[in-house]
């Protein structure tokens, strides 16, 4: 199997939240006690958590007079930031496709949730011993050859799922063959790198309340650029320091001769 892909059209979403009910099923998520939110209609919860690691979203559309829905969840980026940011391999890039977390490695540390350019990883401040958690893309029915739970319920196929080639080319497809439905961009085709899910709306994303003006360029390279750097600076402050250090004192040694004289 190759990589594997994500189209979530909203076009086509309803904001019935089948995926999100069938996001937790399969995640084995307690339900919780929510709440509609001011200001985002009948969104609820208001922000992905621990408990939720897909979402719905409400966007009233002013000029039409009408609510238009967007999804949060993990992108599954090409080239993960969250994966470079992890100091203990919590977070690994899968061979078909999905950014994979192994929840005994996680030490709660959150530098995932400084990385991630989409803001998509959250933290379970209620427990004891917390961690991160986030959409798997449903890692182990992707392996069984299934769909993931949320694309497998939806009810008007808002989600497809596949190939990545097949999806990057169906959304241009359903562009070109509609473009007065679509905004002409293909939401994480490009951005950070390309990830593996892909947006398409009928209003530009900035009104849906995604993160836009990202770079095109993966984050780990940008940061690499600083960071391969860090140890020369670091070999040079140490070497300054020692010389600082031998100065000083071997002009106390000197002075302490003098005073004896």
């Amino acid at each position: 199997m190759g990589v594997k892909a994500m189209i979530q059209d909203n076009t086509r979403c309803i904001g019935c939240r089948a995926c999100m009910v069938a996001c937790k099923e399969w995640n084995d998520l307690p339900a919780d006690d929510t709440t509609f939110f001011s200001g985002a209609g009948y969104q609820n919860p208001k922000d992905l958590d621990d408990k939720n690691y897909t979402l719905i979203t409400y966007s009233e559309n002013v000029e039409h007079g009408e609510w238009v829905f967007g999804r949060q969840l993990c992108m599954h980026c090409t080239e993960p930031a969250c994966v470079s940011a992890c100091p203990t391999g919590a977070l690994s890039k899968n061979e078909l496709g999905s950014v994979d977390f192994t929840e005994w490695r996680c030490i709660g540390c959150r530098y995932c949730m400084q990385a991630c350019p989409f803001l998509i990883p959250k933290f379970d401040y209620d427990s004891l011993f917390p961690k991160i958690h986030k959409c798997t893309f449903c890692a182990d029915r992707v392996a069984a050859d299934l769909t993931p739970a949320c694309a497998q319920v939806c009810p008007t196929h808002a989600i497809s799922f596949g190939e990545r080639d097949e999806m990057l080319a169906e959304a241009k497809r359903r562009i070109a063959s509609a473009p007065g439905s679509y905004v002409p961009e293909i939401y994480g085709a490009d951005e950070v790198g390309g990830t593996n899910v892909f947006h398409l709306s009928a209003v530009p994303f900035a009104d849906v309340g995604y993160e836009t003006g990202l770079p095109k360029t993966p984050l780990p390279d940008l940061t690499d650029q600083t960071l391969r750097f860090v140890p020369r600076i670091f070999v040079t402050l140490v070497a300054f320091f020692s010389l600082v250090t031998w100065v000083v004192r071997r002009r106390m040694k000197r002075l302490g001769i003098e005073d004896d004289h």
